[in-house]
């Protein structure tokens, strides 16, 4: 501290005093006679600093206004002056002024020199603060008007030359702003000063494009790191394809739903298959003649291997196409095996009377009429001995009658026939079980491979549709009673088994030859209502019938995306995306209003507008591309973008905030700390 003489008093300066220059040094000096003249102290006023200081640094930095806020807090003072200065202590600087205009230069030359101190004082945490300023006035202006944030500070345009033209006008925009604030004195030196800040900003505006790049992909990553995120599957494609995705394809509730559904249909199924909006999506990208081929050409592939996935979802839950011919040929050789071993048996024989036999036929013979007395005259023939008319006793002839009788039953329709010959054979088969003893055990084994042979048949009808369709109660009935041993048989029968690949021979025939038409293929597999499910359920087990029957919906699913995307209508929003692309690919209109007049406008308007549309057709083309890959991904890749849309969306607000600050940070020459360039206001 030292001591200073002023018109004869005294006062008291701190040490700071010193290291004023000379100009300084007589300011203050005349500042504080001024102050003893008006009845003052005479005390030297502490340099600004403190929290006072940066307050007023942070203040200065707001966006736009932060260059009037001296003036606007001089004024204010000037008016309040002559009601608060007399309830202040001494110790506070005052307004003496007589007249408003005089307290208001007075509070003017107060408000800067305490800026001009601050910044001396601390010139790099000034600076901070002023850009601290900008920044929280930029984002506080993109959350409460976004519209006018954006283009207050150059954040529009989707092509290069379009962002070039925002970013130049902004800083412009922003530098004649501040400027005229920041200018002192009359209105020719405002002026000098505003146009000087805006031809700064017009050039520094499209200068740090290439930093904004650059800083906005560093504080993604930063904000990802601090946000807990990592690269994802969104992370390759352009920011304003990200952007379209976040803000209209990530609701939370929509993406937890289409996950749920992908799931379901495996691996071979896309996005657009659950979503309208991806479907929407599809379609729009279809429509470009430069990216049909991403989104059609997998559609197609797709499609090509529907027969083998459906083949393959029946072998992995119902088994292998068993081939009904084959295994009725099998059957076949398999009955001409135990035919074979008649002989042996029969070579055990023993003569038998089979004259209570033929009476009996005699008897029914007498009695009937018609076609069923004719067939039981050729049994009661055929059990003579050959060319005589005598009753055979050997057990061979009587074989040879049962086989021709089951030879005609095979074609017989007449059910009076069928019911006289079933008992004349019934017969015959007595009197072989007692002249043959082990005859029955080569009668089950024949007789158990021809009732599977006739369960393969009836087993193709299981699965039929309209008059002739099977129950479902009748199957099961056919299946436990199919299931039970007959004759000298032990364990259960195969007829179950043979009813079984009957059935999925024709479900393997049905995808062979209507794989092409699922509609139809559905239609014979699943019918109309529950019957076939069930049916197939008793068969098979409910829940690989259900895999099936699923499998046969995914690719009705599947062929419907198909069919949608590449020859369907526009959904509404594959019209919403298309508009989108429209809208990016016409790039931005130059206002007339913002070049000059005349031809020279004209001219410059159109040298504009072809620097900013010159390349938007092509970022179009990239956003349909990238967008419209991320509907057709499948497996993986799929999983990985669904997981990436869901944390995008459940962050989007955060994210939103972090790009907006961002940009205001880093993209125009209107930047948030503008005002604390160097250079600009000297």
């Amino acid at each position: 501290m030292g001591t200073l003489t002023v018109n004869g008093v005294k006062v008291q300066v701190d040490d700071s005093f010193k290291t004023l220059s000379p100009e300084d040094q007589e300011a203050t000096v005349n500042e504080i006679a001024a102050q003893i003249a008006a009845g003052g102290k005479g005390s030297a006023p502490a340099r600004s600093g403190g929290a006072d200081g940066a307050v007023r640094a942070i203040a200065r930095g707001t966006l736009g206004i932060g260059s009037y806020l001296d003036e606007l807090d001089a004024a204010t003072n000037a008016t309040l002056g002559p009601l608060v200065d007399p309830l202040l202590p001494d110790s506070y600087e005052k307004l003496p002024g007589k007249t408003w205009g005089e307290r208001y230069d007075q509070a003017l030359d107060i408000q800067r020199r305490k800026d001009d101190e601050y910044d001396a004082d601390n010139p790099k945490l000034s600076t901070g603060l002023q850009i601290a300023g900008g920044v929280g006035s930029a984002a506080a202006l993109l959350r409460a008007a976004p519209v006018i944030g954006n283009y207050a500070l150059g954040n529009t345009g989707a092509s290069v030359g379009s962002r070039v033209v925002s970013s130049a006008g902004a800083g412009a925009g922003t530098g004649l702003v501040q400027g005229f604030g920041a200018g002192e004195g009359n209105g020719a030196q405002r002026l000098r000063q505003a146009g000087l800040e805006g031809a700064t900003g017009f050039v520094v505006g499209p200068a740090m494009l290439p930093v904004a790049a650059g800083a906005n992909k560093a504080a993604s990553s930063i904000a990802r790191k601090i946000l807990g995120e990592s690269n994802d599957a969104l992370s390759t494609v352009t920011d304003q394809a990200r952007r379209y995705v976040v803000d209209e394809l990530s609701d939370p509730s929509k993406v937890g739903r289409y996950r749920s559904a992908l799931e379901e249909l495996g691996p071979d199924a896309m996005l657009a298959d659950v979503s309208p909006e991806w479907l929407g999506v599809a379609r729009g990208a279809a429509a470009r003649p430069g990216t049909r081929g991403l989104i059609v050409d997998p559609l197609n592939e797709r499609s090509v291997m529907a027969n083998t996935r459906l083949r393959g979802d029946v072998a992995d839950n119902l088994g292998p196409d068993p081939v009904p011919s084959r295994v009725d040929r099998a059957l076949a050789g398999d009955q001409d095996q135990v035919r074979q071993r008649y002989r042996p048996v029969m070579a055990e024989r023993s003569s038998y009377d089979f004259t209570p036999i033929t009476d009996t036929l005699e008897d029914e013979i007498q009695r009937t009429r018609g076609p069923a007395q004719r067939q039981l005259r050729n049994v009661r023939q055929m059990l003579n001995v050959n060319g005589q008319d005598l009753v055979t006793t050997d057990p061979a002839i009587a074989f040879e009658t049962r086989q021709a009788i089951d030879g005609i039953l095979e074609t017989e329709q007449n059910p009076k026939v069928i019911s006289a010959l079933t008992e004349a054979r019934q017969m015959i088969d007595d009197g072989l079980r007692a002249s043959v003893p082990r005859i029955k055990e080569v009668d089950g084994q024949f007789a158990e491979i021809a009732r599977q042979r006739e369960a393969l048949g009836e087993g193709r009808s299981i699965l039929n549709n309209g008059a002739t369709a099977m129950r479902p109660s009748e199957l099961d009935d056919a299946l436990r009673h199919g299931a039970l041993p007959q004759g000298e048989m032990v364990g259960p029968s195969g007829v179950p088994l043979r009813m079984q690949q009957s059935s999925l021979g024709e479900v393997y025939r049905a995808i062979g030859t209507e794989a092409n038409d699922l509609n139809a293929l559905r239609k014979t597999v699943r019918g109309e209502g529950d019957w076939n499910r069930e049916k197939l359920g008793m068969l098979f087990g409910q829940d690989r019938a259900d895999n099936v029957l699923n499998s046969i919906d995914r690719e009705n699913v599947f062929a419907d995306t198909a069919n949608r995307v590449t020859r369907g209508s526009d959904t509404a929003m594959g019209s919403r995306f298309n508009q989108f692309l429209d809208e990016v690919s016409k790039g931005q209109e130059i206002p007339s209003d913002a070049t000059l007049t005349g031809t020279a406008a004209k001219l410059f308007k159109s040298i504009m507008k072809r620097v900013v549309q010159g390349n938007a057709e092509t970022n179009a083309g990239k956003l349909a591309e990238d967008i419209g890959r991320l509907s057709v991904a499948t497996g993986s890749t799929r999983d990985q973008i669904v997981e990436a849309i869901l944390k995008r969306g459940e962050k989007n607000v955060i994210d939103q905030q972090r790009a907006s600050t961002v940009r205001a940070l880093t993209r125009a020459g209107g930047l948030a700390g503008y005002s604390s360039l160097p250079g600009v206001r000297n």
